[in-house]
């Protein structure tokens, strides 16, 4: 039986601990982004949403979401969000799961809840990164509804993502995804998310990804042998030019 608790100021070192246990274990630890004790205690505080997944006692995964208001770090910087939307911006920050528990779609147990809770802040707009190289998180960010709409580089020159979601009504549905080749009469493609030069072009030249394909499964060896790759399609954000 999984759980979701909001935290409080009093969980900081929790987190910290946890963080640290996640990075140990990961594969590429260039992939998730740890957060200092000072942002944790911000986010804790008034400065966000902070929850966690316990089972049986134990904290097996959190989430952290984050109010940038007058803070120098927004993403909408890199969007052309008008500056007076800035303080109803939030940032859908880290997310984090111990190895043993992935699998069990906590992280969409987390997002349901903190989708939930924001409903009476007055936040417009969503925002959230991910690595090229994590097509477990594109996918959990597009399974909220968050569309990356820009790759840009962060977090000491990582290559990221960035994804945005209107809040809280959501992204407008976009038509037919693309089907699993390259293009179709529809307008519709899919690069790899390994291509990220064809990814940067196609959305400086106006395309969003919609849907991640992880591949088909098959009996041989579980997928069909191809990267993951995005859908994409062209498509206006809801703002600016």
């Amino acid at each position: 039986m999984f759980t979701v608790e909001r935290l409080g100021p009093q969980a900081l070192g929790l987190l910290l601990d946890l963080q640290e246990r996640i990075h140990a274990a990961l594969p590429d630890g260039s992939v998730f982004q740890r957060s200092s004790a000072d942002f944790l205690s911000y986010c804790l505080a008034e400065g966000g949403r902070c929850y966690a997944v316990r089972h049986r006692g134990e904290t097996v995964a959190y989430r952290v979401v984050y109010f940038p208001r007058d803070r120098e770090f927004n993403l909408a910087k890199d969007v052309p969000l008008p500056a007076e939307e800035y303080a109803r911006v939030a940032h859908w920050d880290t997310i984090a799961v111990l190895p043993r528990w992935r699998g069990h779609r906590l992280s969409a147990l987390m997002n349901a809840r903190a989708l939930s809770d924001l409903r009476e802040t007055g936040i417009r707009h969503l925002f959230a990164t991910s690595s090229p190289r994590n097509p477990h998180g594109v996918r959990s960010l597009i399974a909220a509804g968050f569309r990356p709409v820009r790759l840009v580089v962060k977090f000491g020159g990582n290559q990221r993502f960035l994804f945005y979601r209107p809040f809280p009504g959501g992204w407008e549905p976009a038509g037919d995804d693309a089907p699993d080749d390259a293009q179709d009469h529809t307008g519709g493609k899919l690069l790899p998310l390994s291509a990220t030069g064809d990814l940067e072009a196609a959305f400086g030249s106006g395309w969003i990804g919609t849907d991640l394909h992880m591949g088909v499964a098959n009996a041989t060896n579980g997928t069909d042998g191809t990267a993951p790759r995005l859908r994409m399609r062209r498509r206006s954000l809801p703002f600016g030019t």
